[in-house]
């Protein structure tokens, strides 16, 4: 016990004398859920600038105006020629634009089908499709109103006009993040990358930092001897320090007003078997990497992609198959699939249980391929030891 004491603070003392791995571990997951949870906030997207190009200028045109203002996601500038239109876009890059065409209001009287010309601007995914659906839903009300006018001034009763112009209603209904919020969706997601990537990229330093600082043989090894033993006493600190990042990046969850109603046996579970697959593979690299700046630069090109291929935002079914295979050895993959279902569907422990299994799989695999690889390197150097004593 007393030996276990020494070696555990002299793990404490490492982290505390090596500043990278101080400003990774601690200052990264704080200040990282904070920076993204404040660009997140909001959640939802709204006043998105649209341009409407009325070149109609008439009553009908001014209520279509009306209907745009009066909605939350838009906020429409109007203009009544179509002159300059590329400079405009690139000076308020509008989201949308919308133009009316000259006649707009007589055509319809007319029944001559006006069309209604939107330029959606993708250069940006998410306010397209924000603005897209608003527009959407502002012309289909509009069509139906004047279709449903048009058919009551042909003497048909208002309730007989509407069933005529709709053969069936149609209700939709949000589930799971009802109120379709960006960053009930996005943000925890992104901190399971922060921890990921905290955790690794730390244990990616632990074994590196001996062998580089020539201290493993003459000063860890000597007093640990036993494999696991040396594992356990590096990751051990590093769990514990962790507990309390987890704790503060709870707090964030009602600070940035995040509902969290995840069963905490299915949380605590899903998070400890992450943890300890992410600290198994920082360990891998650590041992086969003796260098620390060499093991942190091959963990950043595991964690950098490793968001994009977890399936999170793009669906794993519509990637090539080869990829989706990287995807799978990759921790992160397994526990945002999970942390999905626990966070949002209000799954349990048994309903996660593919999941974990995963993370487990991926444990074992890097926890027997450190003890391997290790013990190779222990091997090696006690035969170097061996042929010097005998010349």
């Amino acid at each position: 016990m007393k030996n276990f004491i020494n070696l555990f603070k002299r793990e404490f003392n490492l982290f505390a004398n090596n500043s990278v791995v101080m400003a990774i571990f601690i200052g990264a997951p704080l200040l990282y859920g904070l920076l993204l949870g404040a660009v997140y906030e909001k959640g939802k997207v709204d006043n998105l600038p649209v341009l409407v190009v009325d070149l109609n200028d008439s009553p009908l045109s001014n209520t279509l105006i009306q209907m745009i203002e009066d909605n939350e996601v838009l906020n429409p500038n109007i203009v009544y020629d179509e002159n300059e239109l590329q400079q405009k876009i690139i000076d308020k890059e509008y989201a949308a634009i919308l133009t009316i065409p000259q006649g707009f209001e007589g055509k319809i009287l007319q029944k001559r089908h006006p069309e209604v010309t939107v330029n959606i601007n993708t250069s940006n995914i998410l306010s397209a499709n924000y603005a897209a659906k608003a527009l959407q839903v502002i012309l289909g009300t509009m069509n139906a109103g004047i279709e449903i006018e048009g058919l009551k001034k042909q003497g048909i009763p208002a309730i007989t006009a509407k069933q005529q112009y709709n053969a069936f209603g149609v209700a939709y209904q949000r589930f799971f993040n009802a109120s379709a919020n960006y960053m009930t969706f996005l943000w925890p997601g992104v901190l399971g990358v922060i921890i990921q990537q905290v955790f690794m990229l730390a244990l990616a330093l632990s074994f590196a930092q001996e062998f580089e600082n020539k201290t493993f043989y003459s000063e860890f090894l000597p007093k640990t001897k036993n494999i696991p033993y040396m594992m356990l006493i590096k990751s051990l600190p590093f769990w514990i320090m962790g507990i309390g990042i987890l704790l503060a990046i709870r707090a964030m969850f009602p600070f940035f007003k995040i509902p969290f109603n995840a069963d905490p046996l299915a949380m605590i579970v899903l998070l400890s078997v992450l943890i300890t697959s992410v600290t198994f593979l920082g360990i891998l690299v650590s041992i086969a990497i003796p260098s620390q700046l060499k093991a942190t630069e091959i963990l950043m090109v595991v964690a950098t992609p490793s968001f994009i291929l977890s399936g999170f935002t793009w669906p794993l079914s519509q990637m090539p198959s080869f990829i989706v295979g990287i995807a799978k050895i990759i921790p992160l993959t397994h526990f945002l699939e999970g942390l999905r279902k626990v966070l949002l569907y209000n799954a349990t422990l048994s309903d996660i249980i593919k999941e974990i299994n995963a993370l487990l799989i991926l444990t074992v695999i890097f926890g027997v391929l450190s003890y391997l690889l290790l013990k190779f390197k222990i091997i090696r150097h006690n035969k170097k030891i061996t042929l010097g004593e005998m010349h």
